[in-house]
């Protein structure tokens, strides 16, 4: 699977049609610096908010203003502009900025669930270490 930048709350602003160098160099450090050098000529859009849900690890739609039915979780195994299902790249999307800014400033949830759990494995772990202390007494 490719590695993917960070999104982040300024990957709304888009990248030149002929993209992004410095010092005669292509830039790919950021998401859509990288989707626009992959992208095979393919530069007729902006970053799409789906594709970049789905990089996050949040269900596709997640940050749209339209009502959710069933919540689609996807896996990261297979990119979903790969399989032709969610474009990187789009046109006429509604309020694309604002749920690129809101993308860009949340949390992968599968890292969030990493660090509540230890955190809350760290407070069982102290909680049993301390009654422990006290029984010994």
């Amino acid at each position: 699977m490719k590695k993917w930048p960070t999104p982040t709350t300024r990957d709304y602003k888009g990248v030149p049609p002929d993209g992004y160098y410095r010092d005669g160099e292509l830039q790919t450090d950021t998401v859509d610096r990288a989707v626009h050098a992959v992208s095979d000529g393919n530069n007729n859009g902006q970053l799409s908010p789906g594709w970049v849900e789905w990089l996050m690890g949040w269900p596709i739609g997640w940050t749209s203003l339209e009502s959710i039915g069933d919540l689609d979780w996807r896996d990261w195994k297979t990119d979903p502009a790969d399989a032709d299902e969610i474009p990187r790249v789009a046109t006429g999307i509604k309020c694309r900025a604002d749920r690129l800014k809101a993308i860009g400033n949340g949390q992968v949830p599968a890292v969030a669930a990493l660090a509540w759990n230890t955190l809350t494995d760290h407070r069982d772990h102290t909680a049993d270490t301390n009654n422990e202390q006290i029984n010994a007494k």
